[in-house]
């Protein structure tokens, strides 16, 4: 069997978590052998599993409904207009915390811009991709990159239904308050699974 053989054989045989945990124990190897290219390893390892791993739908017995309490946390865009998050109740909320400094959240970026491109013309559905870091900082970020969906930034402490000590976290809130996806680390937000998820929210 010829090496593009053995390849598709590969991926035809693992499951996709296993295809993960090989390149991150491949990773881990280079990253041991080569300090210097541990910042690189890193960003190759996230892009890895942002192809691979889709957002999963909560379990039903872990749904959390947020409070009027909940909805009262301020954020405020990078021109300055602060907003709480119940100006945005009634409408399909997709909330990404983030930073700058994090290699995980550059590496979902690109599926984050996909799917905002996909509804940002939608009036049901509102994106909050938020950060606790300094606007100046946050806008040469996203000018470099050439990122195009609108960027929050919050002082204010996370309501409890989103309090996380990882990042990237991305929630996926019903027109209800419902917490629908809840995911920490990178994922594909742009691929067709999240799609359906948002339709269906959209529709309800």
């Amino acid at each position: 069997m010829d090496i593009k053989g053995k390849v598709n054989n590969y991926f035809k045989k693992k499951s996709k978590f296993s295809i993960f945990s090989d390149f991150l124990f491949i990773a881990f190897i280079i990253a041991l052998l080569i300090p210097q290219s541990r910042v690189e390893v890193i960003a190759f390892v996230n892009k890895i599993r942002v192809a691979i791993i889709n957002p999963s739908v909560e379990n039903s017995e872990n749904t959390v409904m947020l409070s009027d309490k909940d909805y009262n946390w301020q954020v405020e865009s990078l021109d300055g207009e602060k907003n709480l998050l119940a100006d945005y109740k009634g409408k399909v909320i997709f909330l990404n915390l983030w930073a700058t400094w994090c290699p995980p959240c550059i590496a979902e970026m690109p599926s984050i811009q996909d799917l905002y491109d996909k509804y940002k013309d939608n009036e049901q559905m509102v994106f909050l991709i938020v950060s606790n870091e300094k606007v100046e900082k946050v806008s040469t970020f996203m000018k470099k990159r050439g990122f195009t969906f609108p960027v929050q930034i919050t002082h204010y402490q996370l309501p409890k239904p989103f309090y996380t000590e990882s990042i990237p976290t991305t929630f996926l809130v019903s027109k209800s308050g419902k917490i629908v996806v809840k995911e920490t680390g990178a994922a594909n937000w742009g691929g067709e699974k999240m799609q359906k998820i948002v339709d269906d929210l959209i529709a309800e």
